[in-house]
């Protein structure tokens, strides 16, 4: 009997393109919420305030508290999120795996 493979496609928006975001610690993950209520979680690391993106797939969060100093996370690959939350839940995402036609 031959598989069939169902694929569904989502669209995520630009991680650039977000309104807000937060900050899970651990594991530690950035969540980037976008207008129409998306939310995608990419995995981050803590890094010095004064560390700048080194390419353009990089992204830097600092998060100010009142209570603490400053705390700086970076998103070192904005191609590969980690999860999706569709409404209550998250879903992991799987990258394709590429296609063996044996």
């Amino acid at each position: 009997m031959e598989e069939l493979l169902i694929t569904i496609m989502l669209v995520i928006p630009a991680p650039d393109k977000h309104v807000d975001w937060s900050i899970n610690e651990v594991p530690t993950q950035i969540q980037l919420i976008h207008e129409g209520g998306t939310e995608v979680s990419y995995n981050a690391m803590p890094v010095p305030c004064g560390h700048k993106a080194r390419t353009r797939w990089e992204m830097v969060f600092k998060s100010s508290q009142a209570h603490e100093q400053d705390r700086c996370y970076s998103v070192f690959d904005l191609t590969s999120p980690s999860f999706i939350r569709h409404p209550n839940y998250w879903y992991p995402i799987e990258l394709p795996k590429p296609h063996d036609p044996r």
